[in-house]
């Protein structure tokens, strides 16, 4: 994990500490930055931000909270880990969460804003073709979707899916780094988006639930295998 910051730019600079703390935490995790399995220091991030080790200490509590962060008896806190079973449990989670989104904003599609899907969904096409910058693609992706899940205005529920797909992101950014399923996941989006302009829940629905299957049948096996392959190595340098 990088600890070096910028003289120019400092990392904490407005509103609250406490808050802006914990995003800058977080955005280090989710940009990659701080990788799973990662150490985080407290006296290295508290250098890093210019303050005491406590507001650092709430801060990685308040991340643990959502699942980001862990802490160990003899190695302090660390980026959290998701196994394969966490993953898949959590994929099924927002599968069902995401199309009950779908059907509460389909409730008023006029409240979904089809041209920033459309531009967004350019953005995305143009990132996966041309961008090595795997946290620009997944980012967008997000964005691409929340514009959607956002227009169900169930706050608790939209909270419920933010959190879900932070604690998923590092199987994101590496399901992205596939090039070769990149079309059939570029169809996918579009179809949500051809969903959503002919105001078609039962569309918008199946297109959700085919993104979901396309992730059982293509991308969870392959981090399955990845898995077993690092275990198996592990196990024979241990030998």
């Amino acid at each position: 994990m990088s600890t070096q910051k910028s003289p120019e730019t400092p990392l904490i600079s407005f509103g609250s500490v406490q808050n802006a703390i914990v995003d800058a935490i977080r955005n280090m995790i989710m940009s990659g930055q701080a990788k799973p399995g990662d150490r985080l220091r407290q006296d290295k991030l508290a250098e890093l931000f210019g303050v005491s080790t406590m507001p650092i200490r709430e801060a990685l509590r308040h991340l643990q909270a959502e699942g980001l962060v862990t802490f160990h008896a003899r190695r302090g806190a660390a980026v959290a880990k998701l196994s394969v079973t966490e993953y898949e449990e959590i994929y099924r989670i927002r599968e069902e969460l995401e199309v009950l989104a779908c059907r509460w904003a389909a409730e008023d599609f006029d409240r979904i804003p089809l041209e920033r899907m459309r531009q967004l969904l350019d953005e995305i096409g143009g990132a996966e073709e041309h961008s090595d910058d795997a946290y620009l693609r997944v980012q967008l992706v997000r964005e691409y979707f929340f514009t959607v899940f956002q227009a169900s205005e169930k706050e608790h529920l939209l909270r419920l899916l933010s959190g879900l797909w932070d604690r998923s992101q590092q199987y994101r950014r590496y399901y992205s780094t596939f090039t070769e399923v990149i079309p059939q996941r570029i169809t996918n989006y579009r179809q949500v988006y051809l969903a959503c302009k002919g105001r078609d829940l039962e569309a918008l629905v199946a297109s959700i639930r085919a993104i979901y299957a396309f992730g059982r049948l293509e991308l969870i096996p392959r981090v399955r295998e990845e898995r077993e392959e690092l275990e198996e190595t592990i196990a024979e340098e241990a030998a």
